[in-house]
């Protein structure tokens, strides 16, 4: 019993060690966007915000099991959402901005670090400027087989890390006007839009093979737009939408948390 105890520590010796030789070789510079990579579909502003953010990610990598929540502005705006859920292993992967390809670019971080669980919500920017030519041709069909394409490879590259996708959130055109003062025109409303990609989300699933948080349902009011209660301008989310966000979702990313 001994022998086989003994044996099995050396095994698994072996394998730390080769691991870490891996790791060692990695130049962690390589793990972000070059500054200079093209990704279509973004605005001026959205590439600036995006390198900003990407040196700040250098600076403070993501590090060893970790759950990370991973998207936009709205993501980005939890800030620190160990204090949110009274935990110390969460890290904010949140770009302001950010579309569906931007995540996509910016997976190799993820994929090395091998977070313990992964909370998605992504998608509202790629459609949300839909008349402006950077973004014409993109259609709720490509942005929720990106949405998927991100969990899936994440699922591929670390099939010990759980991933979430959250639904696309509901938003409100009126509010949104009074506080911004403008509001993109679209040939399809955005609101159809939200609600197409979140169905072809669920759809496109196969298998059910990622686990799907209807987090839209939590924010939609009775006339199918963003509650006015939770949101700052119609899209973006006050304290009170992250609460609400915060206990929807609570199960799943406590489940995670550091036992330390």
């Amino acid at each position: 019993m001994r022998l086989i105890s003994f044996t099995i520590f050396f095994l698994l010796n072996q394998i730390t060690a080769q691991l870490d030789k891996h790791n060692s070789n990695v130049d962690l510079e390589d793990l972000y966007p070059d500054s200079n990579l093209f990704i279509s579909h973004r605005a001026d502003w959205q590439i600036s915000a995006y390198k900003k953010r990407i040196n700040g990610f250098k600076e403070n990598p993501i590090g060893y099991n970790k759950i990370v929540f991973l998207g936009n502005s709205i993501t980005e705006g939890g800030r620190d959402w160990n204090k949110k859920f009274g935990l110390n292993n969460i890290i904010n992967r949140g770009i302001t901005g950010d579309i569906t390809g931007g995540v996509l670019a910016r997976l190799d971080e993820v994929h090395y670090y091998k977070p313990t669980a992964v909370f998605l919500l992504i998608g509202l920017n790629d459609i949300f400027n839909g008349d402006i030519p950077y973004q014409e041709g993109l259609t709720t069909s490509y942005v929720a087989e990106n949405i998927l394409r991100i969990a899936k490879e994440i699922q591929r590259h670390s099939e010990s890390t759980k991933i979430f996708i959250q639904t696309i959130l509901p938003i409100d055109k009126k509010k949104f006007m009074e506080v911004r003062g403008f509001y993109p025109q679209h040939s399809v409303p955005l609101m159809s839009q939200i609600n197409e990609i979140n169905l072809k989300i669920y759809k496109k699933n196969e298998n059910n093979a990622i686990t799907v948080i209807d987090l839209h349902s939590a924010f939609v009011n009775e006339q199918g737009l963003m509650n006015e209660v939770y949101s700052t301008d119609g899209v973006h989310l006050n304290e009170a939408g992250y609460r609400v966000w915060v206990e929807y979702v609570g199960k799943y990313v406590r489940s995670f948390s550091n036992s330390d």
